[in-house]
């Protein structure tokens, strides 16, 4: 049984930033890629762990869950982003963490949600220092 997700507008805007509707209409390059259809399958199931995973996978340059020439996992990446929204967005990011809690138990990627509502206290100061370093959050 589906959720009940918005098909013309975003779920959640950090991590799921494209809606059901932008990928059935083609609206990004990325939307004819194979991981497009898991997307919006996970989507309308509730299996938000699965669409996040999926989303990372869309238009990327991942092989062997290594993506481009960053070097780092998909978890990796995910786990950064989480980080960085945490610090520089965190209304949004405790937004995304209480949407999460609403994922399904069918979900097989729970390690995901995982990853991004559970941070690390330390490496959340470590990223508000290097944002602050780079000239991007205020503290």
């Amino acid at each position: 049984m589906g959720s009940k997700v918005p098909e013309d507008r975003l779920t959640e805007k950090l991590f799921l930033d494209y809606s059901i509707r932008d990928i059935q209409q083609g609206r990004f390059e990325s939307a004819n890629d194979p991981w497009a259809h898991l997307y919006v399958n996970a989507l309308r199931d509730g299996r938000y762990g699965d669409a996040v995973w999926a989303r990372y996978h869309m238009g990327a340059d991942v092989e062997n869950d290594i993506v481009g020439s960053d070097n780092m996992t998909v978890l990796e990446v995910i786990k950064e982003d989480a980080l960085s929204y945490r610090v520089s967005s965190p209304e949004e990011y405790c937004s995304a963490v209480s949407f999460y809690r609403g994922t399904s138990k069918n979900d097989g990627h729970l390690d995901v949600l995982d990853i991004i509502c559970n941070l690390d206290e330390k490496e959340i100061v470590e990223m508000g220092a290097k944002k602050k370093k780079e000239g991007q959050v205020d503290f």
